[in-house]
């Protein structure tokens, strides 16, 4: 199965909410979630896994969907639907970024890392989720995950991993505040060994400071 690497451009994402008189309208129960999805031969979900572990096949989708490639590994933020225990409804759905963390090294003599700001930031299913904030002008912006050190697992099968954000903004002016969803793949550093991972996650703000986040995943 290929898995997509994402260079995405960050979306403005904005909520509208109105109201007119009494809203009679029963919305269906949604879950607004990040989940991995697989695509059919047609571009369609064809199942998610959810940030709890299970597998869910869709069996109906939103009337605007974006089609995806096929018999790939994407990693979305979205609302779905539970029809049954097995089945969903997938309303809508944003690409996440999650490309695969690479060694710091590559990075080295690159362009020097532009500042982030982490709105929130949560373990997910094998997976860092993050809401992530960058000031933007109208240029693409690019974020990888640099795996600055791994070491173990020790006799108690604790893995130790430190990470990096790195933001490469083109330059781009700091007009407006736009975000995206990100996901940090942890699932490279499972196996039978590992029973446990401490993590830290540095980036650096838009005060030049150093910040960091810490997680202990237990798979």
């Amino acid at each position: 199965m290929r898995r997509a690497l994402w260079t995405i451009s960050f979306m403005l994402v904005a909520t509208l909410l109105s109201s007119c008189g009494e809203d009679t309208y029963h919305y269906p129960s949604v879950k607004e979630e990040f989940f991995s999805g697989v695509a059919n031969a047609d571009g369609l979900l064809e199942y998610i896994i959810t940030d709890n572990g299970t597998r869910r096949v869709v069996t109906e989708w939103g009337e605007h969907l974006t089609r995806l490639q096929s018999d790939t590994l994407f990693r979305l933020m979205g609302y779905y639907e539970e029809l049954s225990a097995d089945n969903v409804k997938v309303h809508s759905f944003v690409n996440a970024i999650s490309p695969l963390p690479v060694p710091a090294i590559y990075y080295a003599d690159s362009v020097a890392t532009a500042p982030v700001i982490i709105q929130s930031a949560w373990l997910g299913n094998q997976y860092i989720n993050m809401l992530l904030v960058v000031k933007a002008g109208g240029m693409k912006h690019r974020i990888v995950f640099l795996e600055e050190n791994i070491t173990g697992p020790d006799d108690t099968g604790t893995l130790q991993a430190v990470f990096s954000i790195h933001h490469n903004d083109g330059k781009d002016a700091q007009v407006y505040e736009t975000r995206g969803y990100a996901s940090l793949p942890l699932y490279p550093y499972l196996s039978p060994a590992v029973r446990q991972i401490d993590i830290k996650l540095n980036y650096l703000d838009y005060e030049g400071r150093e910040r960091d986040y810490s997680f202990v995943y237990k798979p």
